[in-house]
Parts: structure tokens; sequence; C-alpha cells
């Protein structure tokens, strides 16, 4: 039912627009998509008399019922038509497609006066309506249950607006769907990694206990809780302009544990700093993959809460710990692509710059030198003999590789 909704309101793009030759209110920035009501008041925003005129008369001209003015989706459009609106000196502004001085002409002569502005438009009235019918269909025949809204831009374009359960069924949707600069894609306010700063009250302590409450298990982090902590400490990178202002303190996001164990829908619920939320999130997008929860021994997906606390000491601290260097080749590792390995106790592999500053914690089974801004890594595995080499050569086997970038994080 929300889809066929959402079709209905796409395929309106435009109202129909009733008229009358005395004072109008004003008119919306964008005549091409909205209604545009007429009145016999005298307000002090009313709209000069000539916007309306000029959008009177290039509606007629463009062939819409004398009866009720308006440019309609329903309406056979010139190909140079891209839109048109009311700009800040409330004068009408048609955007074209074209050489606009020969256009200006010729809608002068149309219009019967020259009291509007040109503006140019990226694309047609025409493109922009099959755009919007080709992604009705998409949603029509979409594997995944999602919501779509669309409207038209005054520039030419179209904006899109996505709705669905998690940013995986959004991105499944949007790779079904051609590619057209014409598309300006955005994500509705229910799901999605926020793009804009977004505060929202949350009552964690109510939140972990709901997520006990609903399901038999929640999602787990490999080794648990204490060592996502560690992760987190370990790889936490602080951002330079909120190091250099002193700025400290406990950022807090959501993810969605999907019934797989991987990361979704990453989102900020309580901010402290805009640099302090982007380490926060880039750093659960690096999680490795968690065990799910589960309800009833079956697989399920779950919202988890996480309180990233950002405090100079540690980081200091963890930046002035320093590690041997991996032994490769009867000594130290070689520096490439700007870092070496480096080695833990427990045999794990980090990296480290040329100066010996730890970037990487050691965390990995294994690791292969940098090259091109991204590592071969794993998580598991054993080191073997190579056959013949009599003890002197061996290689590490893994079932699980993949590569990281220089912040750790997962490619």
């Amino acid at each position: 039912m929300s889809k066929l909704i959402y079709m209905l309101l796409c395929g309106a793009v435009v109202m129909a627009v009733s008229c009358s030759r005395s004072t109008y209110k004003s008119l919306p920035g964008d005549i091409g998509t909205a209604t545009v009501a007429a009145t016999q008041s005298d307000e002090e925003w009313a709209v000069q008399e000539p916007a309306w005129t000029y959008y009177e008369r290039l509606s007629l001209a463009l062939g819409c019922d004398s009866n009720c003015i308006g440019i309609s989706s329903d309406m056979t459009l010139p190909d140079w038509y891209s839109g048109c609106f009311v700009n800040k000196r409330d004068r009408l502004t048609i955007n074209v497609i074209g050489d606009s001085l020969q256009l200006r002409r010729m809608l002068e002569d149309m219009l019967q006066g020259d009291g509007f502005d040109m503006g140019m438009g990226l694309f047609c009235w025409n493109e922009q309506r099959a755009v919007t019918d080709s992604l009705l269909k998409a949603v029509e025949r979409s594997p995944v249950d999602i919501n779509m809204s669309c409207s038209s831009n005054v520039d030419g374009t179209v904006e899109v607006t996505l709705e669905a359960s998690n940013d995986s069924a959004i991105e499944v949707f949007r790779k079904e769907v051609f590619d057209s600069p014409l598309l300006r894609f955005k994500r509705a306010d229910k799901v999605g990694i926020i793009l804009e700063k977004e505060e929202v009250e949350v009552n964690e302590k109510q939140a972990e206990e709901q997520s006990c409450i609903d399901h038999e298990t929640l999602p787990q982090f490999p080794g648990g809780d204490g060592a996502m902590i560690k992760y987190i400490y370990d790889n936490l990178r602080y951002p330079k302009e909120a190091y250099d202002e002193n700025i400290q303190g406990r950022v807090v996001v959501q993810f969605l544990v999907d019934k797989s164990g991987d990361i979704d829908s990453i989102k900020v619920v309580k901010s402290k700093d805009s640099y302090l939320d982007a380490e926060a999130v880039r750093i659960v997008r690096s999680f490795p993959k968690f065990t799910p929860g589960t309800f009833d021994s079956m697989p399920v997906e779950q919202w988890m809460t996480l309180r990233v606390m950002f405090k100079k000491t540690d980081y200091d601290d963890r930046l002035n710990t320093k590690y041997p260097a991996f032994q490769y080749d009867n000594g130290d590792d070689y520096v490439r692509d700007g870092l070496y390995r480096i080695v833990d106790e427990r045999g794990r592999i980090g990296y480290a710059d040329e100066k010996g500053n730890t970037v990487i914690t050691p965390r990995f089974s294994f690791g292969f030198p940098f090259e091109n801004g991204k590592a071969k890594v794993t998580d598991c595995g054993q080191m073997k003999e190579v056959e013949g080499s009599r003890g002197e050569y061996h290689y590490w086997e893994s079932d699980d590789w993949y590569f990281i970038d220089k912040s750790g994080r997962k490619l």
C-alpha cells in the first residue's frame, strides 16, 4: 500500500492551478511542482502581478487548459523547457535548455513582454518525466520492501527520497536503478547513515534492557565485549582538529547487526563534536563480523547502542607504546608504502610508520605489507612450512583473507 501511495504522489508531479486576475498569494519557489492558489486579499506578501501574468501566458502557450492554468505532467512540453520558479525579485525565472538568447527572443514574442528572467536548466522536463516513470517501475519490481518519493528541482534534476528497513536494502534498490546524472538521491530520516548531524534523545539503559527482553541472545563481538572495548582502544584515531582544541567526551552511536553478523545503518544518536562523531562512525564501520543475535535460536536483526569515549590521555598512552618490528628476511620488516609491520607479545600483526609510531595496533593473525594504500590481512589461520625448504621458508594459510586501508578499515 505504501508503494502505491508514493507512486501516486510521484505521478502527480504538478497539480492543476486555479486562476484569477486579481492579486495572488506568494508563489512557491518552484511553480513546476506545486499548486498555485488564488485569493482576493491584499496581503503585504502578495507577489506582483507580472510574475503570475507571465506564468499564466507561459502555461497557455505550452498548451494548458484555459479553465485551469498550470503546467502539468500530462502536457506535451518542448525539449527546451526545464522548469520555472519565482525568484527573490518576485519575477518569473524560466529555465531553458539551449541557446538562451534565441529562446529569450522567442519567449518575449510568445509571452508578449520581457518582464521575466532566464535561467539554464540541466535537464528538460521530458527527461525528468521519463526518469520518474522509470523509478516507479523500479519500485514495482524491486525485491526489497522500499518506499520512494520524488520531486523536480528548479535546476531540472529529480530528487529521490528512499526509505527502507536498513541501508543495505536501499543500496540493493539503487543498484537496480539505471545510473543517471539527473537523479539526486537522499535517505529518509527513518534509516541510514546520518549525513547531517542529528541529535536523538536515547535512554541507553532502557534500550539495552529492551533488547534483552526481545531476544534470547544479543549480537556478540568476536571475543566478547572486552575484546570490542580493546578493539576501539587500539584502533581509534583522535581527529587532529578535536585533539588540538582539547575536545573530549562520549559519542553514542547505534548500528544494526544483520542476520549474517554484518554491520549496517550506523547513526550518531548523541553527538559530542562533528569530528569525533565521524571517527566514532568510522571505528564502528571497521568492526569485524559479529555473531548475530538470535530469537528462538533463529538469527535476527538487532539494533545495538555503543558509547565511544574520546580521552586524550588514553590516546597518548597508546601512541607512546612501541612494538618490535616483524621479522622478515632475517631482519626487521622493510618500510613499504610508508608503513612496516610490527608484532605484539601474542604474535599478532600491526603496522607502524617510518618513525616507529603505531598506526594500526597489532590485531591480525597475519598481514602482508602495504601496497598502493592497502594490505592483505587475516584474523585466522596458521603458519605452515614450505614443502622441501627444511624449515627455512614458511607461509600463512587462511580461508578468510581481506584488505584494509591505512586507517585499519576493512575494504
